[in-house]
């Protein structure tokens, strides 16, 4: 009997003394839980979760550690566990894993619950308003999804993700902001130069609406003019930043972040107005080029027609992933009906997916990133004039479509008016600030000169969509003989 006394008493002091040790761990854990070094209170909730599987308030603090150091699909788990028990933040962060994750429908419905709890205790919802906004926009972009051919991807360091970038210099170039005006205070932003290095392109940090796009030109003593913010619909309260801008001086890519954006920053394009020099109001690209993260610095090569824009979706802090693509002449958005297709072309699982039978991609990327390998007896090329992507002419005896071939004509030569004109108008402007002349009479050639430039702007690049149309239709009518 006294045996059995003493057996008792020692398991109750046992059992005491690891309540009091889990009791322990548990203050541990959410001191640390609390002070937001969930990576230390992971291993701790792990160890009591074992034990007490269906508590609900464990699988909640678990499921958030969990998520908070990455592991984002195993917290989907233990956040349902506590969503079952109505725990208010557990809807909160599946509604965010479920947006990472492009599954907007489920994250809307999770943040319409947590909202619905929100209200019901009279607390603040515009930072949730602001999410289901999001979700929205992404549920309405992946039903959108854009059809795009992406032929490579790099991951890089975020630093110098530019020299990854191998465009011709007929499309410009682009430099890190720092570097190119040797800055002392830290932009992170990017210059854009056109291919005659007389004109720039930049994104810069300001004291009322953060990053603000500019742009300057070159002065005849090669110094860079007054800098002068982008006017009409670009700059505003949020950030624009990383632009490139076409070689036709219209068309111009740009990040933004705010309401518009469905991630930090997306990227934008919009045109000039050439009649009153300011920008339209910009279309966000959608996906694939958009998504729940940072997405920057779109660039096109239209020589070569390759694309390249930067992403930091499901990278590193210090990483950002590079993706090259070929642009589409006209966008192409996904028909089908296959959901998981759609948010698989959206995230880019795989960039294979993208790829069309029978296409070269191994022979595109040779001629990116080793450009001065030719191929001995290739015979040359009279000009490069991309119809599609499967299409190239170098020569006018390749046009079928004498309308096409009148009007690719009719470009050229408007390019070289342009040019011409440029020319003189470089000379007038010399004249003027080297004195020499009247200058009341080279003011107004000047302004005449500007004037006839700016109703020139675009039209060669207007010249060449009407020629590739016109040669398109003709190439399809003769397949369908």
């Amino acid at each position: 009997m006294k045996g059995r006394i003493k057996f008792i008493l020692l398991f109750g002091v046992l059992y005491l003394l690891g309540c009091t040790v889990m009791a322990q761990s548990l203050e541990r854990a959410r001191d640390l839980y609390k002070a937001g070094k969930y990576d230390q209170a992971k291993p701790i909730f792990e160890t009591l979760i074992k034990k007490s599987p269906n508590n609900s308030s464990l699988n909640q603090w678990y499921g958030v550690c969990l998520y908070e150091t990455g592991e984002y699909n195993a917290s989907e788990k233990y956040l349902k566990v506590a969503a079952s028990r109505k725990i208010q933040d557990s809807y909160l962060y599946l509604g965010d894993l479920y947006n990472r994750q492009y599954r907007f429908s489920d994250a809307l419905e999770n943040y319409e619950k947590y909202k619905a709890m929100l209200q019901k205790s009279k607390q603040d919802t515009e930072a949730i308003d602001a999410k289901i906004a999001k979700a929205k926009m992404g549920e309405q972009m992946v039903r959108r999804v854009e059809e795009v051919q992406i032929i490579d991807s790099m991951i890089v360091d975020k630093q110098d993700f530019f020299k990854h970038y191998k465009l011709s210099p007929e499309s410009g170039s682009l430099h890190d902001y720092n570097t190119f005006f040797k800055s002392q205070t830290k932009n992170n932003s990017s210059v854009y130069q056109n291919q005659k290095g007389d004109k720039i392109v930049y994104g810069v940090k300001t004291a009322k609406n953060g990053y603000d796009l500019m742009s300057r030109s070159r002065l005849v003593d090669d110094s860079w003019g007054e800098a002068l913010s982008l006017t009409g619909n670009i700059n505003n309260k949020d950030d624009q930043n990383f632009p490139f801008l076409l070689s036709d001086g219209v068309t111009l890519y740009y990040a933004s972040t705010g309401e518009e954006s469905l991630g930090g920053y997306d990227i934008f394009v919009t045109r000039m107005n050439l009649n009153s020099g300011n920008f339209l109001a910009p279309e966000n690209m959608g996906m694939p080029f958009n998504s729940p993260f940072n997405d920057y610095m779109m660039a096109i090569d239209e020589l070569n027609n390759i694309g390249w824009f930067a992403s930091d979706r499901y990278q590193p802090e210090d990483k950002v992933i590079i993706y090259v693509f070929i642009p589409n002449v006209e966008k192409v958005v996904y028909q089908g009906n296959d959901e998981e297709w759609a948010r698989s072309l959206g995230k880019i699982s795989s960039i294979k997916q993208t790829w069309k039978k029978n296409n070269n991609y191994a022979q595109i990327l040779q001629h990116i990133y080793n450009p001065s390998e030719v191929v001995e007896n290739e015979p040359k090329a009279d000009f490069i004039f991309i119809v599609n992507n499967q299409i190239v002419y170098t020569s006018l005896a390749d046009f079928e479509s004498k309308e096409a071939k009148d009007l690719y004509i009719k470009a050229n030569e408007c390019r070289k008016q342009i040019e011409e004109l440029e020319a003189q108008l470089s000379g007038l402007r010399e004249q003027y600030v080297n004195q020499k002349g009247n200058k009341e009479t080279l003011s107004r050639e000047i302004k005449k000169l500007e004037s006839s430039l700016v109703s020139l702007y675009g039209q060669p690049e207007d010249l060449d969509n009407r020629s590739r149309a016109a040669e398109i239709n003709v190439l399809l009518k003769q397949q369908k003989k």
